[in-house]
Parts: structure tokens; sequence; C-alpha cells
């Protein structure tokens, strides 16, 4: 009697035997392999192929389209695109994927922003999910708005003038703020109509180097606040959302002119919905420009417990002006060379796959 064929449960390949394979083949397999289920993405953590390490992957031509648009923002993969009408589409260069989005205003109407208004300029954040396509896109074009998948057209909500973006998807909350100093908000996407449901109650100073002064001691802090004004160049306030914890955080940095930098990373209390100062970040590495943080062991290159940023000129013409920021010395360090593209681009961005 003919034995019955025991079925192979693919998932339960050895972790070692799926990296050896997938180590020699593309990136763009690389990625699909890590969508065949829970434990191959495990096992594929921090995979990178053999014939592509240390050196630029090139992807296929994706057309005069491209070329001509500009990338507003990144997320894993995914670019969100802006194109020379002013319509936005999201697009993965890597697998060819296109996700058109609704017309914008400006394409609709065939008006312009003003001449002072540059695609680089404008904020926005991107989610997709890899899986089932689903997206969230957010942008301010003179106000925010908003779409989503299954949306036919862009919404707007809140007051505008924000200067940065973040999403965290697990809890459907979009982080913003609005200046330097200003109080971050917080919008939940839960449900048909965006929802403010948080504004902390940081005061909006002019300076973000208070944050660095001690409160305890009047003396002291008099003394202090003469020195970090006499030596205040600029500082910036960031928020940022854990890829591990989806902790919110806020990151401060203040920059002197001996070219110190300063840094204070606080994390909100989940009862109080107060800030409290995060000493390390562990095992994780802070991307500032993206507002994410990644685990600094899947990423080759990448230092634990530090925080990536651009210097004055946001480092996208300059890989020189980006730096590293190690949270346990305090010390700066220039991004290591395998992190950046040896080619020299006109405009750049972070860029990681997931």
């Amino acid at each position: 009697m003919a034995q019955s064929k025991k079925k192979v449960n693919w998932s339960e390949l050895c972790p070692d035997l799926v990296r050896c394979v997938f180590e020699q083949l593309s990136f763009t397999n690389l990625k699909r392999g890590r969508l065949v289920c829970s434990s191959w993405r495990t096992a594929l953590r921090g995979c990178v192929p053999k014939h592509d390490r240390d050196k630029v992957y090139k992807t296929r031509d994706l057309g005069a389209d491209f070329v001509k648009s500009s990338c507003l923002a990144t997320y894993g993969s995914w670019l969100l695109m802006l194109d020379t009408r002013w319509n936005l589409y999201i697009l993965n260069p890597l697998t060819g994927e296109r996700i058109d989005l609704p017309t914008t205003d400006y394409a609709r109407y065939q008006r312009r922003p003003s001449d002072d208004i540059k695609p680089r300029d404008l904020v926005a954040c991107l989610w997709v999910d890899d899986r089932s396509k689903d997206y969230l896109v957010a942008c301010e074009m003179c106000y925010p708005v908003f779409t989503k998948k299954g949306n036919h057209s862009w919404r707007r909500f809140g007051e505008g003038g924000y200067k940065q973006m973040v999403y965290e998807h697990m809890s459907q909350k979009l982080y913003v703020r609005r200046y330097n100093s200003y109080p971050v908000k917080v919008w939940s996407f839960c449900g048909d109509d965006p929802q403010q449901v948080f504004e902390d109650n940081y005061p909006p100073v002019e300076y973000a180097f208070w944050d660095f002064l001690r409160k305890d001691d009047e003396e002291l802090y008099l003394k202090e606040e003469e020195f970090y004004v006499k030596e205040y160049v600029d500082s910036r306030l960031y928020i940022a959302v854990s890829t591990v914890s989806r902790q919110v955080l806020k990151v401060v940095n203040v920059l002197q002119k001996s070219k110190r930098w300063l840094f204070l990373v606080y994390k909100m209390h989940p009862v109080e919905l107060t800030w409290e100062v995060v000493d390390s970040l562990g095992d994780e590495a802070l991307i500032l420009d993206i507002g994410i943080t990644v685990v600094a062991k899947d990423i080759p290159g990448i230092k634990r417990n530090s925080i990536y940023f651009s210097g004055l000129d946001d480092g996208r013409k300059n890989p020189d002006h980006i730096f590293v920021f190690d949270l346990t010395t305090h010390e700066i360090e220039p991004l290591p060379q395998c992190v950046f593209s040896s080619v020299h681009f006109s405009d750049a961005r972070w860029f990681f796959r997931v």
C-alpha cells in the first residue's frame, strides 16, 4: 500500500537554513520572504544578501514620472512621492508596486502654491501595511489633510502649521508638533473622523536649552542660563515612536558655539501623560529625521543607544553633516561609511527595509 506523502510545513524550516538561502538572493526576494510567515520574518531580521553588502543597490527603471517627482516621506521600502502636477502617490522602488492617491486640490484646480513653497518644505508622514496594502498618508499642504485606503478624497484635520508628523499604526494615532518648542498634539484616527485626544503641557519657549538647566538651585540656574544663552546657536524639538515598545518619545537638541551638541530624550508616562527623561535607548537606535527607532543589531553599521541626526542643513546634500550622538558617552561621531551611499545625490532621505 502506497505511503501517503507528509505535508511540508515551510514555516518550520530551520532559521539558519532560511537565512542561508535568502543571503544568496536579491533584496526584492528577501523582502518577499519576510512576508511568508512570522517565523521567516523573525529568521530574516538583519539578513543582508551577500552580493549586495557594501554596495549601491540599483532598482529597475522607474520611468520619467519618478525622475521628475520629489520624495516627501518614507516607510520601510515605500516612498511617498509628489509629481510635477502636485499629486501624491506611493511607490515601492524594490518591487515596482505603486498606489495612486486621490487628486489634490492643487492638481484638481490646476493651481500651484506660491513660489516660496518647495516640495522639500512640505511636511508629510506615511504608513503602509506590506500584506494588506492598507495605508495612511497625512500631509501639510497649506493646511493638514489625510487619506487612507478606501477614501476617494483628501480630508482636512487640525489647524495647520505642523512641522513634523509621526504615525503609530498600532494605536492609530498621529503625533504632531507645530514649531520647535510648541506642545505635542495627538490625533486619533480610529474612527471616520480624526479626533484630537491629547495636547501636552510643555510650555512654548523660544530656546530649548531650558530643558538642560538645573531647577533645584536658583543661583546655579541663573549662572547656567547665562552660559547657555551666550553659547546658544540653534535648538529643535522632535517626536519619535519606538518600533519595539511603541512608546512615544520627545527629543530636544541644542547646538552650541563650541560645536557641542546636547540631547535629551523623554518618554510619555502612560497614565499621568507627563514626560519623563530617558537615560538609555537600550538596544535601539533613534533615526531622528524620520521619527522612529530601529533595533541596532538588525541593521549592519547601526550603533545601539545612539541618535542618528542631521545638522543644520538637514544633511541631505552632504553626508558629512549627518552625525551619530552616543547616549552613553554623550559624544558626537561621524556617520559610518557603510550607512550612506558612495554616490553623491542632490537630495537624499533615510530608507529602511522592514
